[in-house]
């Protein structure tokens, strides 16, 4: 039981750490804005239980994004947001995003 706990606790641990290196930013100037359509791809990975290849058929869906530069902690950054197409709309270049 005690084992289960650890295994759980580094777990979260873990995962909170992963959540916490995400958007440092919540807002700032589009810098630039671009869609990236729908696109179909193989990759191909090899199953050790197998022991053999297989080619998968992956799917990206298309994409609307900012890319948004602001000040955090003294230092200028620009990161990547992904937003809605009715969002992607009604910004242009040079606006002030803020993220809701």
């Amino acid at each position: 039981m005690k084992n289960l706990f650890l295994i759980n606790f580094y777990f979260a641990c873990v995962l909170l750490f992963f959540l916490s290196c995400g958007n440092n930013l919540n807002e700032g100037k589009i810098i630039n804005k671009f869609y990236e359509p729908k696109r179909i791809y193989s990759v191909m990975e090899f199953n050790p239980a197998l022991k053999m290849s297989m080619v998968k058929i992956k799917c990206d869906d298309e994409d609307y994004v900012f890319i948004i530069e602001n000040k955090h902690k003294g230092s200028t950054i620009a990161e990547r947001f992904e937003v809605s197409k009715d969002v992607y709309n009604l910004f242009i270049k040079g606006d002030w995003w803020v993220k809701i």
